[in-house]
């Protein structure tokens, strides 16, 4: 193998270890604001209590103007002091096939959501994963109003204390109250034992004598129910607000202040790694929205609409709340753009085919591990035409070392002469100098594009292989695979044909040393792959050396 070989190697291996952290540093994830959007700085977190200056709305009132929002507050002791308790709290209990919630009487918020699929840990004794557990006690989805300096969690009275749903059935749950302002509040859910998502209609009416003139907020919160926020490995993903607006999806920074903006949403949600949860609007209004920093114990946004409602006076708005995994195909079946939310980086386009192949070979051999294994094959039969000409290439090489040896010492005071003798050599026996690397550097982009499936897409999270390997998503806990991979490139390495060269032999067989340094931390499932894809390799390489028998 010749320098240029090996330094197309080492780049490979450059390009695989540094990929995260060039994604995560040099790369990140933006989204441009158009003229017509206006982006604020807001104080305080959402929970503050707040007030907005206005201006004409669509809605028939008001809507939020520049440098006003969600969290914006003029006098915020003021506020507190007018903001006026809730008391007689009422939960009601929702439990589908999908999830088991828990929802308060306080705004119509939910309190509790358990996806009865998906658990905390791998573990068999592990809890369900509750993506709403707020240690604070706070509550996604409530409804609060915004007037007169003052801001008022709607208590509400539910029209049962649970809901219990079976598959393919649907049932509303419907909370009434009236605001001391003389506003009768309906908000209406309809839950679908099927699916996660939720269609919500808040009706407000006002039965007194005075023009309501205010706002209405819709908070969002995702809870980390242990209390901690999860560390972030070489491979970033988003734990926060985010918000769709066009084509553009907007991931709110922890180290940036919360955002405000009017401007016409997709949909607005919060997320972690795996779960979201996400506002729809179906009413077409003027909507402002808050994008929180995320803390060590939940993330949170929040939007805001104006209502002026005179006397007798009805309005309405409807919205959809998806509350669950992020599973590609599951949000994709909305058609909201929700599947924007995963993230794929960008080799997306690579990414989306490769895991639906893992999810057809899963759907017969149940298996994601079996199926990484069957996915591997077919890709090694893909690239076979290719691997084999390097292969062969390689072994050529080995062949005329004992001619180049000659051609080096003849014309080793001619630098011209003797590259054109050496390229003659390659052209009379077909030798492609660079063929032996070349399968490695074209099967970066789908080592890249397996590894952003493996570590963001919830399909594999907590998905077992064969005894000690319980969750392909995360790395061996015990490295077997690691050492085994490295094992196997080393026997690679030692059956394929190398430069004559004594130093860069020895750079080839500490090449095994590296890979497995670099593979100790990597998903376990992407491990496989390539300890498979070497496996195949060395079969490929044997059966080369046992049949070109020929002399040159």
């Amino acid at each position: 193998m010749d320098k240029r070989s090996l330094i197309a190697i080492a780049l490979s291996a450059f390009v695989i270890f540094s990929y995260p952290y060039v994604m995560k540093h040099y790369f990140p994830k933006k989204a441009e604001v158009t003229d017509t959007e206006t982006a604020t700085k807001a104080q305080g977190g959402i929970e503050s209590d707040t007030v907005s200056n206005t201006e004409t709305s669509l809605f028939g009132g008001t809507a939020p103007s520049s440098g006003t929002g969600i969290n914006s507050v003029p006098d915020e002791a003021q506020a507190r002091a007018k903001a006026r308790p809730v008391l007689n709290e009422q939960l009601v209990r929702v439990e589908t096939p999908l999830y088991r919630a828990e929802l308060t009487s306080l705004g119509g918020g939910v309190k509790s959501w358990e996806l009865k699929k998906y658990k905390e840990t791998s573990h068999l004794d592990s809890k369900l994963k509750n993506i709403v557990a707020s240690r604070h006690g706070g509550s996604s989805l409530r409804t609060r109003l915004v007037y007169n300096n003052t801001i008022e969690t709607a208590t509400l009275t539910p029209s049962a204390s649970s809901v219990l749903l079976s598959k393919d059935e649907s049932k509303e749950l419907v909370l009434r109250g009236k605001s001391p302002q003389g506003l009768d509040i309906e908000k209406k859910y309809r839950f679908n034992g099927s699916d996660y998502l939720i269609n919500t209609e808040l009706r407000l009416t006002n039965s007194g004598d005075k023009p309501f003139n205010g706002f209405v907020d819709t908070i969002l919160l995702m809870g980390h129910a242990s209390g901690k926020k999860k560390k972030k490995s070489r491979a970033t993903y988003h734990s926060g607000g985010l918000v769709s607006i066009g084509d553009n999806i907007i991931r709110h920074k922890d180290k940036n202040p919360a955002e405000t903006r009017n401007a016409k949403i997709n949909w607005l949600g919060v997320e972690t790694k795996y779960f979201l949860s996400a506002i729809i609007p179906v009413t077409d209004i003027p909507v402002s929205w808050t994008l929180q920093p995320s803390t060590k114990d939940q993330v949170e946004a929040g939007s805001r609409f104006a209502l002026k409602l005179m006397p007798g006076e009805t309005a309405v708005y409807s919205y959809k709340t998806f509350m669950g995994p992020k599973k590609y195909d599951l949000l994709k079946r909305e058609k909201s753009g929700l599947e924007g939310s995963v993230e794929f980086g960008y080799v997306a386009f690579m990414a989306r085919p490769l895991l639906s192949v893992l999810n057809f070979l899963q759907s017969y051999v149940v298996n994601y591990g079996i199926a990484i294994i069957i996915l591997t094959i077919v890709i090694k039969v893909i690239f076979y035409p290719l691997t084999h000409h390097g292969l062969k290439s390689m072994h050529g090489m080995k062949k005329v070392q004992p001619q180049i040896a000659a051609i080096k010492e003849r014309y080793k005071d001619d630098k011209a002469r003797l590259n054109k003798e050496i390229m003659g050599l390659y052209k009379k026996y077909k030798i492609n100098p660079v063929g032996g690397c070349l399968p490695m550097i074209l099967q970066i982009p789908v080592f890249i594009a397996l590894y952003e499936v493996l570590y963001v897409c919830i399909e594999l999270r907590h998905a077992p292989f064969i005894l000690w390997i319980h969750d392909l998503s995360a790395m061996d806990p015990y490295y077997i695979t690691p050492l085994i991979m490295g094992g196997s490139m080393f026997l690679q390495q030692k059956m394929t044909p190398v430069s004559a060269d004594p130093m860069q032999a020895k750079m080839m067989l500490f090449m095994p040393v590296i890979f497995t340094v670099m593979f100790l931390k990597f998903p376990a499932g992407l491990v496989i792959y390539w300890l498979v894809n070497n496996i195949l390799s060395i079969a490929q390489q044997y059966y080369i050396n046992r049949t070109d028998t020929a002399p040159i």
